[in-house]
């Protein structure tokens, strides 16, 4: 029987709260959803519930974003890089990770991949 749905998790960077939802499976390899801009994490459960048998899905919420704090009103790509790197430090400090974005998640994954080659296997 598959979970009803993900637990929800916290983690810092930058002296920020940060907000994921984790759908367990942590003998899995991690599958990481990131969202798009005026989203939050919780879009992917469609997803996460069809992935979550394979992988060990982890989506976080953007800084500013559903359940994460946020701090002032304009945000920058660095920002979100260094968001994306402490949570992948996190779930799996090691290994290559597998990243999933969706508009503005799908720039922020494929710019890390640019910028961090070894931590990423795949991006979509």
């Amino acid at each position: 029987m598959k979970p009803t749905g993900p637990s929800s998790q916290t983690y810092f960077s930058q002296r920020l709260r940060l907000h994921y939802a984790d759908w367990g499976n942590a003998d899995a390899p991690p599958l990481i959803l990131v969202h798009g801009g005026e989203d939050h994490c919780r879009s992917w459960d469609w997803v996460a519930s069809e992935l979550q048998d394979d992988w060990h899905v982890i989506a976080p919420d953007w800084r500013g974003f559903g359940r994460s704090e946020w701090r002032g009103d304009a945000y920058w790509f660095p920002d979100y890089l260094a968001d994306l790197d402490a949570i992948l430090r996190l779930v799996e400090p090691d290994a290559p990770v597998r990243l999933v974005g969706h508009s503005l998640g799908g720039n922020v994954a494929c710019l890390y991949a640019g910028v961090r080659p070894t931590r990423v296997a795949r991006v979509a």
